[in-house]
């Protein structure tokens, strides 16, 4: 719901579609203004970039549900990290995350996670905070419109997509390598 109001904000036309009903978002989106409205999926899903927030067990009927998604940037946006230090191994264990990407094959899926310990960032030579607002994406293109929309929202943008695929392969590595070919080192010097 906070990226949609800042989107309003920012100028942005925002439709949202509560598969639950209207109702239970309606005085959220009176709050946000003019630019945000209570629309179908259809309408929500034909936006050039698409939020996603859903609950987990929701998440795999209402994606079957949406029309073609085909080279639409997907945002997917249901994921907290409580302990910075876990952002990376959070990110790999992200159920949610992978479900979506695997169920819109076709689409460009973009995962945002907010670390809730990091504080706001203080920009230099202003008295502006913004919050940090990490996300890892595959596709490029993609990567840098979603970094210019975080920015317009008032985020700092942290793209950590190439520390997550270092990180991914570097788990991937300790498959191959057989530690009974690996020869204990011996000091010769004494």
């Amino acid at each position: 719901m906070e990226l949609a109001r800042r989107a309003a904000q920012a100028g942005y036309e925002v439709i949202m579609h509560n598969p639950r009903g209207g109702s239970l978002i309606k005085d959220v989106i009176q709050k946000m203004g003019a630019n945000a409205r209570i629309g179908t999926i259809e309408e929500s899903a034909a936006a050039p970039i698409v939020l996603l927030f859903l609950p987990k067990d929701d998440l795999e009927n209402i994606i079957k549900s949406l029309p073609d998604m085909s080279g639409k940037i997907v945002v997917h946006t249901s994921g907290l990290i409580f302990d910075p230090h876990l952002l990376l191994p959070g990110i790999i264990n992200a159920m949610t995350y992978k479900i979506t990407a695997s169920l819109l094959p076709e689409a460009h899926v973009v995962k945002l996670f907010n670390p809730v310990e990091i504080k706001p960032r203080q920009i230099c030579g202003t008295d502006v905070t913004k919050e940090e607002l990490f996300f890892i994406a595959d596709h490029s293109d993609s990567r840098n419109q979603i970094r210019t929309f975080l920015k317009k929202l008032q985020y700092v943008p942290m793209d950590i997509s190439s520390r997550f695929h270092l990180h991914t392969n570097g788990l991937n590595l300790k498959n191959y390598i057989n530690p009974l070919s690996v020869k204990p080192f011996k000091n010769t010097h004494n």
